[in-house]
């Protein structure tokens, strides 16, 4: 995929998720002078949600996040992934922050773990700088079929699509290699970023 191609992408993706939360507030102010109590209410949801869209996609863009602990990372995911009906467990994590590149690639592997929970559930981090692993849990889990034709080198386009080739690209950029690991039967298979030299090395096994 090339450059132009996965901004387009993107920068249609990036309109879709904030154009909910942007409806809602619309809609609240035209509530506004029937119900001013509860168009208040969801003017706040909606205002709030895009919000937090906003810093995650900025966080994932590198712009205004450096290196990110646990800590982090959760405040930034809080409340964002598929509007609350997946929560993010950093729990397998060290406080210790990962370098800027590696949590932009982490950001974008937890929000495309959100799309393998299409009833909901968690996504998992753990691990360290050197490693990680990311693998949702919930009912359905299975992760979408872009990130397998993207991991096989397929061509992958279009804005429903386009997190797995931005994870791909983040993932270079931080050295990391990603794959697919084995699973247990049953469970969404654990997805691993791994340092390139060791990811290629595994790949030959």
């Amino acid at each position: 995929m090339n450059v132009l191609s996965l901004a387009q992408d993107l920068s249609a993706r990036i309109c879709h998720d904030i154009g909910g939360p942007l409806g809602a507030l619309s809609g609240a102010l035209d509530l506004a002078e029937v119900e001013p109590v509860e168009a208040l209410s969801v003017a706040r949801d909606g205002a709030t949600a895009m919000r937090l869209r906003l810093r995650l996609w900025r966080a994932v863009a590198g712009a205004g996040a450096g290196p990110l602990g646990r800590s982090g990372l959760a405040e930034l995911l809080d409340g964002t992934l598929s509007s609350g009906r997946v929560v993010a467990d950093l729990s397998g994590l060290p406080e210790t922050p990962l370098p800027a590149p590696l949590a932009q690639a982490a950001l974008a592997a937890v929000m495309l773990g959100s799309e393998a929970l299409p009833r909901g559930g968690t996504v998992y981090l753990a691990g360290e700088a050197s490693g990680l692993a990311i693998w949702p849990e919930g009912r359905n889990a299975a992760w979408p079929y872009c990130l397998t034709a993207a991991l096989a080198g397929d061509e992958v386009s279009g804005p429903r699509d386009v997190m797995a080739p931005l994870l791909l690209h983040l993932a270079a950029a931080a050295g990391m290699g990603p794959a697919l690991a084995m699973g247990r039967d049953g469970a969404a298979a654990p997805l691993t970023l791994m340092p390139q030299a060791v990811a290629a090395e595994a790949s030959r096994r």
